[in-house]
This record gives structure tokens, sequence and C-alpha cells, in this order.
């Protein structure tokens, strides 16, 4: 069955909420940046790139910044910090990992890596919850796991079964004591690692080149992840059983393609495309709670005029928020933006600013197509003056019933 429903809504002009503005160009080169961590404390972002480059900038001011020497020639595809924020595993190629330390900002191999990775290229690396695993992906479908011999001090260094033959794209771990990591692929689709290390294969999400997963938020018991295709994959996580979680599909129509995917705040994600642009996903909206986009910025709006222009051929590697409406963004080329409403922003304009999205949502045996408005402060008008309106109903029936009461009585 197949069902397309298209839901009217006003058009905007500008497919715009928040605006870019430049704010440094780390080196005068094209870097080739290919990865960004926040911190856990959310002060320092920990950036990494090809032959070996690694660099430190602070959060808050991204003018602040710490070079770093990775003593390693080999491309560095992915970082991620330990949960306890004090030091962060770095992965790259050639059977590349180092630890970065945070109380002095050096850069060593991991122990027993050069043994256990000898000749394989890392292209991810994800801690679990409470720090106890990394999970290691890469080429071919490489799946291990990794944690530090706190006897011997030596690495412990384990290949997972079940893995598939497609490159791993991307691995993100739910912030929860005993739950699962999700695993991204360029086509075999998305798995789940559960406690147990076991590898759990999401049943039709095999025909999307997905680019990035990620599980944000401890108290959202869910993952998402992006594909090349526009699509994006939602996993309902059964925390007690990762085989029971169950995985949804919706495909959003837009401007180029999704190549990853950040936290915008609790319950929003910002999608990043090629050409450079922002898509807004607000985590548990729509009328199947399974996700809802807004534009947010696209490409043809980012500027034409000195950096900006530049910026607008960039690819966004990653990012990271201040607040819900403003942020940071970071290309591999190693330019830092800012982005934030205009002063003149249309979202404070309630009535005019509708603008159209399309949705097209995958469940069993159905496609939905919704058109959707274009900012969160939009959607909580109209969703206040759709309360009103049942409210004014409901007190219309009252009424009416009370009279025709009145009616009887008399009669």
């Amino acid at each position: 069955m197949l069902l397309l429903l298209l839901l009217p809504t006003q058009a905007l002009a500008h497919n715009e909420v928040v605006e870019l503005r430049h704010i440094r160009i780390i080196e005068l080169r094209d870097i080739g940046i290919e990865a960004s961590a926040l911190s856990p404390d959310g002060d320092d972002v920990l950036l990494v790139g090809l032959e070996g480059w690694a660099h430190l900038l602070d959060a808050v001011d991204p003018n602040v910044e710490v070079e770093l020497n990775s003593n390693d020639e080999d491309d560095l595809h992915d970082v991620d910090w330990h949960p306890r924020g004090n030091t962060a595993l770095i992965v790259g190629d050639a059977g590349t990992m180092l630890r970065y330390t945070r109380e002095d900002h050096s850069i060593t191999h991991v122990s027993g890596s050069a043994g256990a990775l000898y000749g394989q290229d890392l292209s991810a690396v994800s801690w679990d919850g409470p720090g106890n695993w990394a999970y290691l992906g890469g080429p071919g479908g490489l799946l291990m796991r990794y944690r530090e011999n706190g006897t011997t001090g030596e690495g412990e260094f384990h290949v997972l079964e079940g893995s598939r033959s497609s490159d791993i794209t991307a691995i993100d771990c739910h912030a929860v004591m005993h739950s699962h990591c999700a695993v991204s692929t360029r086509s075999d689709g998305l798995a789940l690692i559960d406690v147990n290390h076991t590898v759990h294969w999401l049943p039709t999400s095999g025909a999307t080149d997905w680019a990035d997963v990620i599980c944000p938020s401890a108290g959202i018991d869910r993952c998402v992840a992006v594909g090349r295709d526009q699509s994006v994959g939602i996993v309902l996580l059964d925390v007690n059983a990762a085989g029971n979680s169950q995985f949804h599909s919706k495909r959003v129509e837009t401007e180029g393609q999704f190549t990853g995917v950040q936290v915008r705040d609790e319950g929003s994600l910002l999608l990043t495309t090629a050409p450079l642009g922002y898509v807004d996903w607000l985590l548990e909206d729509g009328s199947d709670q399974l996700g809802q986009a807004y534009p947010w910025i696209d490409n043809d709006h980012v500027g034409d005029e000195g950096v900006l222009l530049m910026l607008r051929n960039q690819r966004i590697i990653g990012g990271w928020s201040d607040a819900s409406e403003t942020g940071y963004g970071i290309t591999s080329y190693g330019t830092v933006f800012r982005y934030a409403p205009p002063s003149d922003s249309l979202s404070g304009k309630l009535g005019s600013a509708i603008a159209p999205l399309l949705v097209i949502v995958a469940v069993p045996g159905v496609v939905l197509g919704l058109i959707y408005m274009s900012s969160p402060k939009l959607q909580k008008w109209y969703m206040g003056r759709r309360k009103a309106k049942h409210q004014a109903k409901v007190d219309a029936s009252k009424a009416a019933e009370k009279e025709r009461a009145g009616r009887k009585k008399r009669g």
C-alpha cells in the first residue's frame, strides 16, 4: 500500500532560520580535518585529521587553542573522549591508535595496538556508556573492542563476531549503563552492539549508504542515523534486549545529501548536508513521535561574499552548540564558523514564517509524506493554536449540552 498525504502550508521565501558568521581559519591551508569531539564537560573540542594532525580548541572561544603533536604521520579519522573526560582515543590508518591525555596535552600510542591492529585501517571509535570498553570500526566490516588491562597496563583487543563486509562509517554509544552502541555501514545497514558485545543487525536498514549515527541523549532511548540518500534512520532502543529494538526510516526532501549529525540541544539534532548546510531534526516531534525535520540553513543562503562564499564549498566535519539556537561548526578545510538566528529573524513573526519541508515516513506498508513548519517556535505557536481551537470546540459543546439540558427542564 502506498499513501502520500501532502499537507499544504504557507511558503517561506528563504529556508533559513539561522545565519552563519566566520570566526577563524585555523591554518592558511587545507588541513584535511576528519573528525571532532566535544569533551564531556563541554569545555574543549579535540580535532584530528590527515597526516597525524591534531588540535585542541576552547569550546567557548575557538580562538583559544593548543597545538598538539600526535607523534604520528598516518591519517587520523575519528576521536572519542572517555566518559570521565580525562583522556580521548584517536584512531586512523595502518593500525594507528592514540591516547590524548588532557592533563598535559600529550598524545601517545596505545599499548599493544601496534601488534593487535597491524595493517588495519580504522575509521570509527566510541566508548561505551560506563567507559569500560571502546569499540573500533574500519573498512571491510572490521569491528573490535578494546580496554586497558588494569593489572598489566597492556591493551586487550578482541574481534567481534557477527560483523559483515561493508565499511564501518561510524559508531556511537548510548550514554546509559548497560545500554547499547549503534554502528552504521556503507551497505550492510545499521547494527547494535549489546552489553555482551553481541552484534544485532537491524532488519530493513540495509538499503541505505549510512554516513553517520548518533545516540544523542541518555534521557531518550533512541539513536539516529543519516544516509547519503537523504534518509533518516530512527532506532528505538530496547535497553534490555538489543534484538528487540525497532528501526524506522524517513526520507527528507532537502538540497544535497546528509553527511553527518550533531547535537543541537536535548531534544534536537542538526543534520549536516553537502553542499554545506543544516537541517534541524526534532527528536520526538511528528504525529508518530519518531522525529520531524525543519529547515535550518541551506547552501544558497550561507553567504555570497568573502570567506562565507568560500565556506559554501567546504564540508562540515563536526560542531557543537552553546545554546538551543546558537553554536559552532567546523569544516575539513579548517574554517570555524558560528550559527545564530539573524537579528531580523522571521521566527518571531509567527504567522508569516511557515516553510515547507517534505518528509516521507517509511513504515511497513505505508509511505506518508508530510509538509512541516520551519521553526520550533512556530511549531509551539501552531500547536497552541490547535489546542486553543480544540478547547473552544469543547467549551462550545459543553455550552450546547447545558442549553439542551435547560430546555428539557423547562419542558
